[in-house]
């Protein structure tokens, strides 16, 4: 089904149609049942209501762009919210004196030389009576009095002045709510995405988009009001992140399902960068507003306005063709005509039809598996977008240990993305996806390699930093690259699916994040910069047997996806040459 033939005859003259008759163009498509496949027979439909019109670059903007600073940041935001300050026992008492905080913790706290400022967390002298400044002097005494922190906490408030685990105390033996918070947020949007995604290509990216857009915003707004309710928080905060994944997907699956073939590579881009805005702004508000509640909030509602413009997100129109819905597919065609000021050919009803009439069988996730082909490069996508996401949540999460102003680490680590989507798309639309993802790759690779030999001297700490950075802007390529690739490669059928697979599994991946660091930490330094180093390199290998997607048809439907990339050869670079059935209509 859906494959192309070669025409004689009569078919002949189809090729040879002038293209400014359009209507007998369409007639002559209709008559040709066997000439083109569904694919061919919609971009032709589409050229005709407009691939690059006003409503391509209204909606693009907006949703694609301006959407995505906006989601970004609640994406986010729990990761700043959830930040432990530096935090000492309270020892009451020194308020009466004019000692200052670092001479009272010398005289109440004992001393932790795994701490980063040298004092215990969780931890004070058992101090009964009013301090005596010669108690300092007497260390075996004082070791012999330490107990546990007796009346709760102090916080360094130089960078933060409220967050939730300050709040509600979530350190020391409560400590673990955090990380319960973190991994559970992780699980929703592997649950999410599982959901979510399937639904996309069931029920519509529209209806999606705005049921994931609701639980996304009253998700993290509850977070910020529930935390004295721990239960409740971590629900409303696995609800949250349920939805994250999904309300990026459903945007850009229009914009691409609307758009011409040579714009999905800036429709990509342009989602990535709004991404990188949202979190280049998140940290600075949460610097701003000091307040974890109110920073929440200020990063949460603002996204909510979306759910406003419901006349102006309609559902895909391919979706719908691919779907046989032919009426309403009729109508979002003719709101997208009105906007690029063309019209509907008059055929439009008949060749929707025709379409309808090949529509293939949907079996969720089972769908990605009905081939060789498209069951390997499924394995191979997924394979490299655990690679990248891990990769980038590890980094991510190292942020945290690093020295100085927290919220311009976080930004100075998301402002290297910019240049890395811009570098990603300039490569990979000159040189091709496959080779460029394969390329970056090795590159990290031999990068990893030197941050190894030079890690553990001190005199090298700059250029450590530097390749950690480095490492930030390779990984961010990647990502931009793997995700473009997963949009292309699979069919308009399974494309949410698809997508949404990679996103699940990549996300359960980098729950292993976490773990990585902490093997830096507690037995050596070496071992995240090796483990990430074979994963670069397992990363180089998934992507070079992946089809090249730059100019060429992209697979509509399942018996496309059955095909696609079996006449490519290995070692080739630049694809030049697009193969489009309706080019050669045209």
């Amino acid at each position: 089904m859906g494959e192309t033939k070669k025409s004689t005859g009569s078919s002949e003259k189809v090729i040879m149609a002038d293209e400014k008759n359009h209507t007998d163009s369409l007639k002559a498509i209709l008559a040709v049942d066997d000439l083109v496949d569904e694919d061919a027979i919609f971009d032709y439909l589409l050229r005709e209501v407009g691939m690059k019109g006003r409503f391509q670059t209204i909606f693009n903007l907006s949703f694609n762009l301006v959407f995505s600073v906006l989601i970004a940041m609640p994406y986010l935001n729990i990761v700043l919210a959830l930040s432990v300050p530096d935090h000492w026992c309270y020892v009451p008492g020194r308020e009466e004196t004019n000692f200052t905080i670092a001479e009272w913790k010398e005289l109440t706290i004992p001393r932790d030389p795994e701490s980063r400022d040298g004092f215990c967390k969780c931890k004070m002298y058992n101090i009964s009576g009013p301090v005596d400044p010669a108690f300092l002097n007497n260390h075996s005494e004082r070791t012999q009095q330490e107990v546990g922190c007796q009346y709760g906490w102090e916080y360094d408030r130089t960078w933060y002045t409220l967050t939730a685990p300050s709040q509600e105390d979530w350190v020391c033996d409560k400590s673990i709510y955090v990380s319960n918070t973190f991994a559970l947020n992780r699980a929703g949007d592997v649950v999410g995405s599982f959901i979510f995604g399937q639904l996309g290509d069931v029920i519509g990216r529209r209806p999606v988009f705005f049921i994931t857009l609701t639980i996304l915003v009253l998700g993290r707004s509850l977070s910020a009001l529930t935390a004295h309710i721990y239960w409740v928080f971590l629900i409303v905060s696995f609800l949250g992140s349920a939805s994250t994944s999904a309300s990026f997907q459903s945007p850009l699956a229009i914009g691409i399902e609307v758009s011409a073939h040579d714009k999905q590579a800036y429709l990509a881009m342009l989602q990535c960068l709004g991404w990188t805005l949202g979190i280049c702004i998140m940290p600075l508000t949460a610097w701003a507003s000091g307040n974890w509640v109110i920073f929440m909030l200020v990063t949460t509602l603002p996204a909510g306005l979306f759910l406003f413009v419901r006349k102006h997100f309609p559902e895909s129109p391919r979706w719908l063709a691919s779907c046989g819905k032919i009426e309403q597919c009729q109508k979002v065609l003719s709101y997208i005509a009105e906007i690029n000021g063309t019209s509907l050919p008059p055929d439009t009803k008949d060749i929707l039809k025709k379409i309808a009439g090949r529509k293939e069988k949907f079996y969720g996730i089972a769908s990605l598996f009905t081939s060789w082909r498209l069951g390997k490069n499924v394995v191979l996508i997924c394979g490299s977008w655990v690679i990248s996401s891990l990769s980038y949540y590890t980094l991510m999460l190292n942020i945290s240990y690093l020295s100085g102003n927290p919220f311009l680490n976080f930004f100075y680590q998301s402002l290297v993305e910019l240049p890395a989507y811009l570098v990603g798309k300039a490569l990979s639309d000159r040189y091709g996806r496959r080779w460029t993802q394969v390329g970056i790759f090795l590159t990290l690779t031999v990068g990893y390699i030197v941050l190894i030999s030079i890690i553990k001297d001190p005199n090298m700490s700059w250029l450590a930093t530097l390749l950690v950075v480095f490492a930030k802007f390779c990984i961010t390529a990647t990502f931009y690259i793997i995700y473009l690739q997963s949009m292309e490669i699979y069919p308009t059928c399974v494309r949410q699916t698809g997508t949404s697979l990679a996103s699940v599994v990549g996300s359960g991946a980098g729950i292993i994040g976490p773990y990585i660091i902490y093997l830096g930490v507690s037995k050596n330094v070496l071992y995240p910069s090796i483990i990430l180093a074979s994963l670069a390199l397992i990363g180089a290998v998934c992507c070079a047997f992946l089809p090249e997607t730059l100019n060429q048809q992209l697979p509509e439907t399942l018996a496309d996806a059955q095909k696609f990339g079996y006449d490519q050869k290995f070692w080739e670079i630049n694809y030049n040459k697009k193969k489009n059935v309706a080019n050669v209509i045209l």
